[in-house]
């Protein structure tokens, strides 16, 4: 693929994030929140309902979103086409409700096979569409999302296959889904600002080759973030565990166990980005180091974050965590606007490990404040304060 449609599937993957909170509308999370305290006959009825009704709005959302994507293109004069661009991003999204449920489904019956094929189809086979619509047919760019979206259509089949049309929506439990989801929509709306506007932003600049190489760092520096999530899920229960029971041992070496592997690897891939990207792009991008080489000490800052998060959530100060998500996101702009207008691509990287780096500054800051820090800090200045009086 040409430089071009790296940077295309670049920036609409950046478009597609902005469209995810309001198509899902966190009903996943309600759908888990009591599954295990409902029959099997009123989860897959619950389930039905909540797709049924996404399937509606969602047509109206993809109808008016491509109107007011229109209108941006226009006005900003944004250097990518829409179509079919936008359509075939906002459709993948569309299918992907059905396959995000079925294997939402599976998980939580604990049918490990089937949630482990589906996990293997949603990979497996936008590549093998992808390779035939990219090298036989040679679609570009359009090619490998058209094989994105091809993928969700056909799990979506297979939820066609469980009759949920038939099922009558239940406006009583759309109600309480859109009432326990709304705070977090709003807080996954302000994700946004600090993990996926740099693209919008960089468009700007006009330097497709530039985007291409920043589209090519991200996606390979994000290698790097999937497999630190993969192993802070496994041992996330650890985590909770240590902090409930006040285990400040445990929690320390578990933490060390698992970041300090984080850590070699990322310095590893630090050291050795310039090797593994000319391997994989066969020479064509190996300029795309320099920006995986920044986004992966990002990546692992905003990794580190998780478990301190944790200590929050067991404490209870939710309240905290949404207070921090509002200044991230309000720094997060400011960061990406001043670095990319100074920086450039390179500047954007920048911002992006400032903003992580502040963001577990932030957290840190909550977590001593909640457990009396600064009392005791002053606490220990006053007692100074009147040695040396005396």
């Amino acid at each position: 693929m040409s430089s071009y449609d790296f940077a295309v599937m670049g920036y609409y993957e950046a478009i597609g994030q902005l469209f995810i909170p309001i198509m899902n509308l966190s009903f996943y999370s309600f759908y888990m929140k009591d599954f295990f305290s409902r029959t099997d006959e009123e989860n897959e009825r619950i389930m039905a309902i909540l797709i049924k009704f996404l399937s509606l709005i969602n047509l109206g959302i993809i109808f008016v979103g491509t109107l007011l994507l229109l209108l941006y293109f226009q006005l900003a004069k944004v250097t990518f086409p829409i179509y079919p661009y936008a359509i075939l991003t906002l459709f993948s999204l569309y299918f992907s409700v059905y396959s995000s449920f079925l294997g939402l489904q599976y998980k939580m019956n604990k049918e490990g096979l089937k949630f482990f094929a589906i996990q293997i189809i949603n990979t497996i086979l936008p590549i093998a569409f992808g390779l035939y619509l990219v090298i036989q047919l040679k679609l570009g760019a359009e090619g490998r999302m058209m094989g994105v979206l091809l993928t969700q259509f056909i799990l979506a089949v297979l939820v066609f296959k469980m009759n949920f049309i038939k099922i009558k929506l239940d406006f009583n439990i759309i109600k309480k889904a859109l009432s326990f989801g709304y705070p977090l929509i709003i807080i996954a709306f302000l994700d946004i600002p600090s993990l996926y506007i740099d693209r919008i932003l960089l468009e700007r600049l006009k330097d497709v080759n530039a985007f291409a190489l920043y589209s090519i760092g991200l996606k390979l520096s994000g290698i790097v973030l999937m497999l630190g999530s993969a192993i802070y899920q496994a041992f996330e229960p650890d985590f909770y565990k240590f902090v409930s029971q006040k285990n400040k041992k445990g929690f320390i070496q578990i933490s060390g166990f698992v970041y300090g592997f984080l850590l070699v690897v990322t310095i590893l891939f630090s050291l050795c980005g310039k090797l593994i990207i000319s391997l994989l792009t066969s020479n064509r991008y190996t300029g795309a180091y320099q920006f995986a080489n920044l986004m992966v000490w990002s990546n692992f800052l905003l990794l580190f974050s998780y478990a301190l998060t944790v200590i929050l959530i067991v404490q209870n100060k939710t309240k905290l965590l949404l207070y921090r998500k509002i200044m991230i996101a309000v720094i997060g702009v400011a960061c990406f606007i001043t670095f990319i207008h100074y920086g450039g691509f390179i500047g954007a990287c920048y911002a992006k490990i400032i903003i992580n780096l502040l963001n577990s500054g932030i957290l840190l800051y909550y977590i001593v404040v909640s457990r009396g820090g600064v009392k005791l800090i002053h606490q220990l200045r006053f007692k100074k304060v009147r040695k040396h009086h005396f």
